[in-house]
């Protein structure tokens, strides 16, 4: 998959006041820890939670009965994880719950023009 271009709206952590929208890039669907597919997102100005880094974070659709191809190819209401400094996501097809943190929701959208 190349990337994709996207705009990532928080919502929630309420407290968040970085950047928002982010602009993020696709890079992979990948197979999750509950039979559910997560997007590997890469955040194109990375920003700092808890002091540390974020550079890349996972999205899941939020509701049931929303597929992974809708947050892929439209926008989409989904629940956000960020992947803590450390964990290297380079070739991976699956993850653990160990690669991840749950951190917040948001909208994803495609980047307009796209």
């Amino acid at each position: 998959m190349t990337t994709q271009p996207h705009v990532l709206e928080i919502y929630e952590p309420y407290e968040y006041a970085g950047q928002n929208p982010l602009n993020v890039e696709g890079i992979a669907v990948l197979a999750g820890p509950s039979r559910e597919n997560y997007y590997l997102l890469k955040v194109v100005t990375p920003f700092s939670v808890d002091q540390e880094l974020v550079e890349h974070v996972l999205i899941l659709p939020r509701y049931n009965g929303d597929k992974i191809d809708r947050a892929v190819t439209s926008s989409c209401t989904v629940n956000i994880a960020r992947i803590p400094a450390g964990i290297d996501m380079t070739g991976k097809a699956s993850i653990s719950f160990d690669d991840f943190l749950r951190w917040g929701v948001g909208k994803i959208s495609p980047c307009p023009g796209h």
